[in-house]
């Protein structure tokens, strides 16, 4: 009996033992190999690690982790000196001297950058707005530029330089950039980009403020709205006055101007002025009589009565004919 449960123990132990966890590894910007094993979280264990590149097959230089990252004392990863990529790169994992299976990374797509540098940005004599960075390996590398206006959504334009030219910017609004970039085809596509850099700014916040903006439209509507209508006033009464659309006269001026009040809606001051009440003024007329005929000639022949909107009719005559007044009639309006 006692035989039958050590076998038992021997050939169920290793559904018990506690399977090492999975690598995972990652170059850093061409220098150094990332690899860590605690995606599903931190081990329970310490795990000792070696890493090496294979140029040739069956000969490698196997050597531990020089240098480990740990969570709560136990080893989490190690960073270790970046061979070529385009090598095959194999991992192991050992724990009390229980080596577990050697595990093949191909590291050609798994390179991620550090966010690029020196990024600037300036307002060219072209008056367009040029940004530029820095990063490894120019040939190598492809870059995303992203832009916002005023705190509105980004947009995001893909470039094989680095440098970017944002036409002819408007220096009233707020602009921030922000570039990213990767190992590009030329030598490999990556799989992964680098982080964002810090956005750099340039232009004014002052349209990026909505209370800024809904003030100053506050403040221009109705200066506009009376501008506009003051101008559309004039323009009718130039029309009114040279083209002579309508005429006014003392028989129609109620009925005609009280329909262009209501038509043109004018403003009240202007309404009083479009009131035509005509006063009645008296018109005398002259007739020319000769020297010789003076006493004989009957005058009352001469009288004639004229409806007169002006009050003040002259008559110009010769200076040898003097006019003589005549009887003369008021005509009432």
């Amino acid at each position: 009996m006692l035989k039958r449960l050590l076998l038992l123990l021997c050939l169920t132990g290793h559904v018990f033992a506690k399977e090492p966890p999975d690598v995972e590894c990652l170059v850093v910007h061409l220098k150094y190999v990332h690899c860590s094993w605690n995606k599903q979280g931190t081990p329970e264990v310490n795990y000792t690690f070696y890493g090496w590149f294979v140029i040739i097959r069956d000969s490698a230089d196997v050597s531990e982790c020089p240098s480990y990252l740990s969570e709560n004392n136990i080893n989490t990863g190690c960073n270790q000196p970046c061979g070529s990529r385009f090598n095959s790169f194999y991992t192991r994992l050992v724990h009390e001297n229980q080596s577990s299976k050697e595990k093949e990374h191909e590291l050609k797509t798994k390179v991620k950058l550090n966010p690029p540098t020196n990024l600037t940005v300036h307002y060219g004599s072209d008056s367009n707005l040029w940004l530029s960075w820095t990063q490894i390996s120019s040939n190598c590398v492809e870059s995303e530029v992203r832009y916002r206006i005023n705190n509105r959504n980004w947009a995001v334009v893909s470039i094989g330089k680095q440098n970017y030219c944002l036409n002819l910017p408007s220096h009233s609004s707020l602009y921030e950039l922000q570039v990213r970039s990767r190992i590009g085809y030329a030598c490999g596509l990556s799989e992964f980009w680098s982080d964002w850099t810090e956005p750099v700014v340039w232009g004014s916040n002052n349209s990026t403020d909505p209370n800024k903006m809904n003030s100053s439209m506050s403040v221009w509507t109705p200066v506009l709205s009376v501008v506009g209508a003051f101008i559309l006033i004039v323009l009718v009464m130039m029309l009114l006055h040279n083209e002579r659309w309508v005429i006014c006269d003392s028989q129609t001026s109620h009925t005609c101007c009280s329909f262009l009040k209501d038509w043109f809606k004018f403003p009240e001051g202007l309404k009083e002025g479009l009131n035509y009440n005509e006063r009645p003024c008296p018109v005398r007329e002259y007739c020319h009589v000769r020297q010789s005929d003076s006493e004989s000639s009957d005058c009352s022949t001469c009288s004639v009565t004229t409806d007169q909107t002006d009050c003040s009719v002259f008559i110009p005559v010769n200076e040898s004919d003097l006019p003589t007044p005549c009887s003369s009639s008021i005509s009432q309006f």
